[in-house]
């Protein structure tokens, strides 16, 4: 691929690449792409946990949310994107599965939304919008009071004590009919730096900008001990959500499922 030297760079370092190309996420993920795979995912869950209700925590643009849908779940997509937001609704629009779509911050979901699901699931390292284990074990309380008694949550995480300090890893290059988006991530201590190049190559003169995302992870042991501490038992550790493989040091994800008492004090 040639870049002509005098294209133009901008470090956008304070902006979100996924709030200001809202309308492109899907083109960055592959989401056609991985629609098929990720179906198998949201099967394996349905399969284990049998929801009539779902809330999909950090939906996005949808897709994991509308998985759940056309299977006939009543499924609700939370996100704190008001533009992620708008793209899945113009998305399924014309569909009739059971689903909308609804924006809430995780640490502060409204109490309309307590004692309402079957199933909460937070895929995709979406977790990581909290930033500190205080507003962590927000969310979790959070999430067990919007399950119904003996309802489920599934959390999905990368696994950063698995990635070696200072390791850089590729995640993902797009391109698609000359928007190409190119996706790295580096590891300093337990905060994860995502780095995303967006090259726009489909006029005369290329562009390309630079985005850089900081965001903090967390262990398997804090994760699990909160989930514990805000009521929540059965606590399993996964490495993939097929649960197919148990968690191990070296897993790229942490998959944690457990499930609120079915008469819980903590309701």
């Amino acid at each position: 691929m040639l870049i002509h030297e005098n294209v133009a760079m901008k470090n956008k370092t304070d902006i979100s690449v996924f709030e200001k190309y809202a309308h492109e996420y899907d083109l960055m993920t592959n989401a056609r792409q991985r629609e098929k795979d990720h179906d198998k995912e949201v099967a394996a869950i349905v399969n284990r946990f049998s929801p009539q209700s779902v809330l999909d925590a950090g939906c996005a643009t949808g897709l994991t949310s509308a998985l759940f849908a056309r299977r006939g779940i009543e499924t609700v997509g939370l996100d704190r994107s008001q533009k992620m937001l708008s793209e899945a609704r113009k998305k399924y629009k014309h569909h009739d599965y059971p689903l909308r779509f609804q924006f809430g911050h995780f640490e502060k979901l409204p109490k309309s939304l307590h004692n309402k699901f079957d199933l909460v699931v937070s895929l995709a390292n979406s977790i990581s919008g909290v930033h500190t284990l205080k507003e962590l074990y927000t969310a979790f309380s959070n999430f067990h009071k919007t399950l119904k008694p003996g309802g489920s949550v599934v959390i999905q995480i990368l696994n950063y004590t698995g990635w070696k300090e200072n390791e850089l890893r590729p995640i993902r290059v797009t391109d698609n009919d000359g928007l190409v988006h190119i996706r790295f991530s580096e590891r300093q201590g337990r905060k994860f730096h995502v780095y995303v190049i967006r090259l726009d190559n489909r006029n005369a003169e290329p562009t390309f900008e630079v985005f850089r995302h900081y965001f903090d992870n967390f262990s398997a042991a804090e994760v699990t001990r909160i989930l514990k501490e805000v009521g929540f038992t059965k606590i399993q550790k996964f490495a993939d959500l097929k649960f197919s493989e148990k968690f191990g040091m070296t897993s790229r994800d942490l998959v944690v499922a457990a499930t609120k008492r079915a008469s819980s004090f903590f309701a």
